[in-house]
């Protein structure tokens, strides 16, 4: 078994650094991390007037940030994964290259599909906020 890893190995790293190449992962890894924390150093007070006039703006807003720091998580799990060297990763999965596969495939479908979520979620709080801000929506609230 570990033979085979120690065999397969290079060619599961080439497919690994394949993929941060063209998915932008290093990239999209930065940029979710700085958008969670912008999102996560607003304070409370500047969103007092949002807050107070729309609760869906609230929900909205928790959830996005939730989803984001959830996303960011991911990353850097992935990240650490791909970072590993032979021994660390082989040590880690006993050796078994299609766990390892598996487990970033579930990692990255999750993290897909929060993403996803997360457009959702972010519309749902921009349309709070126009409405709040439009005199003529604000006045159905």
């Amino acid at each position: 078994m570990q033979a085979q890893f120690s065999q397969e190995f290079p060619k599961f790293k080439a497919k690994i650094q394949n993929f941060i190449t063209t998915t932008k992962f290093k990239e999209k890894s930065a940029e979710y991390e700085e958008l969670f924390n912008q999102m996560a150093s607003v304070a409370p007070d500047d969103m007092k007037h949002y807050i107070e006039k729309s609760p869906t703006f609230l929900q909205a807003r928790n959830k996005s940030l939730a989803l984001m720091e959830r996303i960011v998580a991911i990353h850097k799990e992935l990240e650490e994964i791909f970072e590993m060297d032979e021994i660390t990763l082989g040590l880690k999965f006993k050796y078994n290259l299609n766990e390892v596969d598996e487990l970033i495939g579930n990692k990255v479908k999750e993290a897909a599909n929060l993403v996803h979520q997360f457009g959702i979620v972010s519309e749902e709080g921009r349309k709070a906020i126009e409405m709040v801000d439009d005199p003529f929506l604000s006045q159905a609230l």
